[in-house]
Parts: C-alpha cells; sequence; structure tokens
C-alpha cells in the first residue's frame, strides 16, 4: 500500500541560517506541513482528528540532507504513506527542487495513533482506514 501527496512551498528568509542556507530543524517542520497536508487531502484535516479525540505524537524521525535548500527556492515535497500496522504509521518524505527536479533531501518520520487524553496507542480512526484501503 503506498499513497503519494505533493506539497509546494518556498522558504522563508527566516528558515535560513547565516550561510544563506535552509537551517536543518526546519527540515522536519517542512515534512510536518507536507504530512498536514496528506491528511488534509484524505479529508482529514489535524484539527478534526483532534476534535475527533485522535492524536498522532512522532515516535522515530529521520533526514538525510543531499543538497542545501536556499531561501525562496520552490521545492516539491512527496509525501508517501509507506505503511501502517496497528497504531503505527510509517511516512517518506523527498524534497526536489521543483526548477530542476533535483533531490534535496529525504527522510521519514513515524508515529502512533493515540487517544487525546489517555495518550493510549488506539486504532486509526475508520475514516482514515477507510481512504487508505482503497
Amino acid at each position: 500500500m503506498s499513497f503519494v501527496h505533493k506539497t509546494f512551498l518556498r522558504p522563508r528568509y527566516a528558515d535560513t541560517d547565516q550561510m544563506g542556507i535552509v537551517h536543518h530543524a526546519k527540515y522536519f517542520e517542512y515534512f510536518e506541513i507536507a504530512r498536514t497536508e496528506l491528511l488534509r487531502s484524505l479529508g482529514l484535516p489535524y484539527a478534526q482528528l483532534e476534535n475527533e479525540g485522535y492524536l498522532l505524537p512522532l515516535i522515530d524521525c529521520y533526514a538525510k540532507f543531499i543538497r542545501p535548500i536556499k531561501y525562496d527556492q520552490l521545492i516539491r515535497i512527496e509525501t508517501t504513506l509507506e505503511n501502517f500496522q496497528g497504531a503505527r504509521i510509517h511516512l517518506s518524505y523527498k524534497i526536489f527542487s521543483e526548477d530542476t527536479n533535483e533531490l534535496l533531501s529525504e527522510g521519514f518520520t513515524k508515529h502512533s495513533w493515540v487517544k487525546r487524553g489517555t495518550l493510549k496507542p488506539t486504532k486509526p480512526p475508520i475514516k482514515f482506514l477507510e481512504l487508505v484501503q482503497q
């Protein structure tokens, strides 16, 4: 099972360091933006999930920095729902230069569906299961 979503953005000036490139910590913020947009594209915005009592805390993450990303460079983040098993979900990310199609970074995040309040692992929402199993 694989589902891919594309998110486009331009790094802000505040995202860059003194060398004029995007600071490494921002890559995980970009992954979060892409993950949020993937869920929104499935009709499951984070706010709705939280209102329904679901949270998706991060349990593991990784990023490989291949080429620098620069201020105002149009980038495309391809987010892939790699798999999910029980309460766990694994997403991978590839960041490309939209102009050259060059791979700039890749990484992953792993999350666990938990119930708000108890933070105990739970099955994903039924709507999520229905959408990703189509």
